[in-house]
């Protein structure tokens, strides 16, 4: 039972608000318990293998945290992390990882951690917690939040507003239209192309790289406006976790971007504790190259993603040297440089193997196999002779070219929702997007980042 699924649309998600907002009538507590209930069987329907390690995960975490409000020693906190990570690593390490134990491995351990160092932050109740944590709008994918962001908020959502519930209409189809029309449209080009890299022509890898680039884009952009949508129908405020991250004119822009929600996390928990940027600019960059190994093996442990975290904790280096220079370049250059820097990346983190990604470089840069459609024979034929060749491309180029200035021109929906207000044009607005989407739901896959 999908986001993008009919099940969820028309079953799940009007019964659990009706249910909710109606018992919420009649008793806060049994509100309480029957969204617990209803976030564990909407786990349950994607991954109820697991579904007892997440409770096991969130009794275990929260008892820990009563005796550290209760006594602060470090002995404690050190034992809940070395839980949560042990768990995670060991999953990870035979490949096989139950859904969203990423997400609430790193939600749980930072709850740990913020009641360590302030035991107010301590949730009084377990029903209370183990809404926190299973929450069904982010426990797949995210984002991730903080309790404390979180704690007020929950006193506030037994009554239902429905400004809120019509605004997260409009931002769950807006975001859903992202997913199934374009994510899993290019979904199909990508898997083709890159299982055959060294078959691919110059123009063709370049697709590749692009059209993936793309699919990770509205895929991960469709879930964060679906995630916080839903959260806006029952009165939460999650925190944003992307910003048009393909407008970045820096990797350092790049990653306040792209999913925030991990990049604070990695900071906060990660690069400060190592001790940031206080102890020089060589312990600094040591400090950024750790952090991003880490957030590397948090995708995977695999070598693909190992090098993918260590090749951007050097560019995330080299960035800050670069700013000390106080040598600020136009965003003609620095825009493409980042782009460029990012999908190269994005091949490694896409790439079954070291040996797939360096095959698709090696495309990517072999000028002396360019083949253009041959649709533009009759125009550049004279290009033959420099070693041009015209053929059938794959790939669909058009929605590329459209995508492009779509993204980096256009506001996304975080602004767009600003302006939300409900009347007949912002209906329409959600009618198109939920029937655009309908009509292909044949095509519906999962989202990436739950492989994560």
């Amino acid at each position: 039972m999908l986001f993008n699924s009919y099940e969820f649309i028309f079953i799940f998600l009007p019964v659990t608000l009706a249910g909710f907002f109606y018992v919420s009538k009649l008793n806060k507590t049994f509100a309480l318990l029957y969204l617990l209930v209803c976030s564990l069987i909407f786990y349950g329907s994607l991954d109820l293998y697991f579904l007892p390690l997440l409770i096991c995960s969130v009794i275990v975490n929260y008892f820990i945290a009563v005796r550290i409000a209760a006594s602060p020693r470090k002995i404690l906190l050190i034992s809940g992390i070395i839980f949560n990570f042990a768990v995670l690593f060991l999953f990870k390490s035979v490949n096989i990882l139950p859904l969203g134990i990423s997400f609430y491995t790193f939600t749980q351990s930072a709850y740990l951690i913020e009641v360590y160092r302030d035991a107010n932050n301590q949730s009084s109740l377990l029903l209370e917690y183990a809404n926190y944590v299973t929450l069904f709008p982010c426990i797949t994918s995210g984002p991730i939040t903080n309790y404390r962001d979180i704690k007020p908020q929950l006193a506030n959502i037994f009554k239902p507003d429905y400004n809120n519930l019509a605004k997260g209409l409009t931002l769950f189809f807006l975001g859903l239209f992202k997913k199934v029309y374009i994510a899993d449209y290019l979904a199909h080009f990508v898997k083709d192309m890159f299982a055959e890299p060294e078959a691919l022509s110059f123009i063709e890898a370049w697709t590749a790289a692009l059209s993936y680039s793309f699919q990770l884009y509205f895929d991960f952009s469709g879930y964060s406006d679906m995630a916080l949508a839903l959260g806006l129908m029952l009165n939460i405020n999650l925190p944003v976790n992307f910003d048009s991250p393909y407008k970045s004119t820096s990797i350092i822009d790049f990653w306040r971007r792209w999913h925030i929600s991990l990049g604070k996390w990695i900071r906060d928990y990660i690069y400060i504790p190592l001790g940031g940027s206080r102890e020089g600019e060589l312990k600094k960059i040591r400090n950024v190259i750790l952090a991003m190994l880490f957030t590397g093996i948090w995708h995977g442990m695999g070598l693909t993603f190992i090098l993918w975290g260590a090749v951007h904790g050097i560019l995330l280096a080299v960035n800050h040297q670069w700013r000390r220079l106080n040598i600020k370049l136009p965003a003609v250059i620095s825009w493409p440089l980042t782009f460029i820097c990012v999908i190269f990346c994005w091949i490694i983190f896409r790439a079954g193997s070291l040996d797939e990604a360096l095959k698709m470089f090696f495309a990517m840069t072999d000028l002396n196999d360019i083949t253009l459609p041959v649709s533009l024979a009759k125009y550049l034929g004279f290009l033959e002779s420099y070693g041009v060749t015209f053929g059938e491309l794959g790939g669909d180029k058009k929605l590329l070219a459209v995508l492009v200035p779509v993204v980096l021109l256009c506001p996304n929906t975080n602004y767009i929702m600003n302006k939300f207000k409900a009347n007949i044009f912002w209906l329409v607005i959600t009618l198109a997007a939920a029937l655009a989407s309908f009509m292909h739901f044949s095509g519906v896959t999962d989202f990436l980042y739950f492989q994560f």
